[in-house]
């Protein structure tokens, strides 16, 4: 993978060469030579953020519906160093039928605890030998919970007290919940 990204950063530097030469030399307006320069220096940062994925950094995306976890690193938050956690998930992508794609991803997750538990657990599962499944619900899936009003929970908010409602936290967040299962083996069809 190294070697495509050098591949393919060479070749945006050969593409801005070009066109920093072509620009100087033409007898297009000076506008239309500085858009082009910002132009090529934005794709020159865009090449940067577009391949990560080919560098091999865990990825911060939404996780698949359904997959194969393969391995879990949990790290804690660090006050001193001010270092929020995070939880790696190491997976494979499974399709209906319960058969991972052959190709393991990396992915990074927001730090929780219940997060990191569940995940420390499904980690001590693999390492008993026992495959673990993971299973991602959207924030706006339809297990979230019904927003209750004060007036609906008999609880009144007191004067100059916030009250925080961490579901709703987590939906503004925009964070998926994942839960983790033995795996299921996969489905054959049927014999004839």
């Amino acid at each position: 993978m190294t070697s495509t990204v050098l591949a393919i950063s060479a070749a945006y530097v050969v593409l801005g060469v070009l066109l920093l030469t072509l620009g100087l030399f033409s007898r297009f307006a000076w506008w239309v030579k500085a858009g082009a320069i910002v132009v090529t220096s934005v794709f020159f940062v865009e090449m940067f953020f577009a391949t990560k994925d080919l560098r091999g950094w865990p990825r911060s995306a939404q996780l698949p519906a359904r997959f194969q976890l393969l391995w879990v690193r949990v790290v804690e938050p660090d006050l001193k160093s001010s270092n929020p956690g995070a939880i790696f998930l190491w997976i494979e992508e499974v399709d209906e039928n319960n058969v991972p794609d052959g190709v393991p991803k990396s992915y990074r997750l927001a730090y929780s605890r219940p997060l990191a538990d569940r995940a420390a657990k499904a980690r001590d599962e693999i390492m008993a030998g026992k495959p673990q499944q993971g299973l991602t619900t959207d924030p706006d899936g339809s297990d979230t919970q019904k927003e209750a009003s004060p007036g609906e929970t008999g609880l009144r908010p007191e004067q100059g007290v916030a009250t925080v409602d961490l579901e709703q936290f987590r939906l503004l967040q925009n964070i998926q919940r994942v839960e983790f299962a033995p795996m299921p083996g996969p489905t054959l069809p049927p014999k004839p």
